[in-house]
């Protein structure tokens, strides 16, 4: 979404994406500071739900005096966006969008049941804000969300969404269409071309146009203004608004280039990191597994093993040492594997007399397996002090 300020009023046109709740929060309390009254311009035709709902929330917190004016849609999240305000202006010729949120989701069955519970939650939180707003029953309510539901100008105001209908600022171009046959994206489409062919009050406030020729405005050809819009927003080095638009494109593919190297070596580092934090796991569980193994003085099957390999890998080693905890039971020492393991014996533990069972597992896991079969009275006595 592009946002402009000209004096007390916030232009917002276009997506709203995952980020632009951040945005529109910081340029808010930037006018809030210095106005009482402020005017909201909007042509959205939705996007992220989540950053829409933190928009309306800054929205209806505010002290100020705001007034939204749709200069041509507010559709999905716009339409709800606009219910955080009590004053909301349509032009003649707009259009409001009414339906129930989407999203797409990746996991397994939990994660998409947690996605469809939070998306029955939304749609609830919907559904409350328009029976609040306009007085009309639950049902009927439900009816707009279960579609696509178009409102002209007019139907908006009978339903109580918006407060006034004003004049546009331009006259339409294209003929007579019916939005639900065309869709939201077509409908946005169509009114941004409209509204940026000529310098109305809402476009100046981010585009700045000052008396552009047409032939100027055919031309690949930023004004100061949008390049220094996009010398901020991507903090661009070695540019400004008067370099050319060349350069600031230039900058602009070094910044994409940089931003795409830093992430691939943060997902590598990322990568590396879990495959690091995987391998240490994993050597935890197989010592835990074979102590118990050993305390228990038998071999687990390959059945049970992969049980407790599963409980270590998904509920972690603190729950997998609780499972142990609960079956293994103190025993008599090992009298004639100590006979048999002969000057072996003491060789494992030698100067570590002091350890613990977790110093063990930290400082030397294999060892710990090794004392298992070398020298079992001394792994079971470290075992049941740790796990008794």
């Amino acid at each position: 979404m592009i946002f402009g300020i000209n004096e007390n009023t916030l232009t917002m046109y276009g997506t709203i994406w995952e980020y632009d709740g951040q945005d529109f929060v910081y340029y808010l309390n930037f006018l809030e500071k210095k106005y009482s009254e402020i005017t909201i311009r909007l042509h959205t035709y939705g996007g992220s739900v989540f950053a829409g709902n933190l928009m309306c929330n800054a929205l209806e917190r505010s002290n100020a005096d705001i007034t939204i004016i749709i200069d041509g849609l507010a559709a999905s999240m716009g339409a709800i966006f606009i219910l955080s305000s009590k004053k909301v202006k349509i032009v003649n010729n707009g259009y409001v969008m009414i339906h129930a949120p989407s999203s797409g989701s990746y996991g397994n069955a939990k994660d998409h049941e947690s996605n469809a519970k939070l998306l029955r939650l939304m749609e609830d939180n919907f559904e409350h804000k328009l029976m609040l707003r306009t007085g009309r029953s639950k049902e009927e309510v439900r009816t707009w969300l279960d579609a696509d539901t178009w409102l002209s100008a007019q139907e908006a105001f009978d339903l109580g969404l918006v407060s006034e209908i004003i004049p546009a600022s331009i006259d339409t171009v294209y003929p007579s269409f019916v939005p639900e046959e065309v869709g939201e994206t077509e409908v946005f489409n169509m009114y941004a071309a409209l509204l940026t062919s000529v310098p109305t009050p809402a476009v100046s406030a981010f585009m700045g146009f000052p008396q552009i020729q047409a032939q100027q405005s055919q031309q690949l050809n930023f004004n100061d203004n949008m390049k220094q819009l996009l010398i901020s927003a991507f903090a661009l080095k070695g540019v400004t608004a008067q370099s050319s638009d060349t350069a600031v494109l230039e900058a602009l593919q070094t910044e994409f280039s940089n931003l795409t190297t830093a992430k691939t070596t943060a997902e590598t580092a990322k990568t590396t990191a879990e495959n690091k934090l995987k391998e240490f796991e994993e050597g935890q569980i197989k010592a835990i597994i074979d102590g118990a193994a050993a305390g228990l003085g038998k071999a687990f099957t390959e059945d049970e093993r992969k049980t407790y390999e599963s409980i270590g890998a998904t509920s972690g080693v603190n729950a997998l040492e609780l499972v142990f905890k609960t079956v293994i039971k103190p025993q008599s020492p090992n009298i004639s594997a100590s006979i048999q393991a002969g000057m072996q014996a003491g060789a494992v533990t030698a100067g570590r007399e002091s350890w613990d069972f977790a110093k063990w597992q930290k400082e030397d896991p294999k060892g710990l397996e090794n004392m298992a079969t070398q020298e079992p009275e001394k792994f079971n006595n470290l075992f049941n002090a740790k796990y008794k």
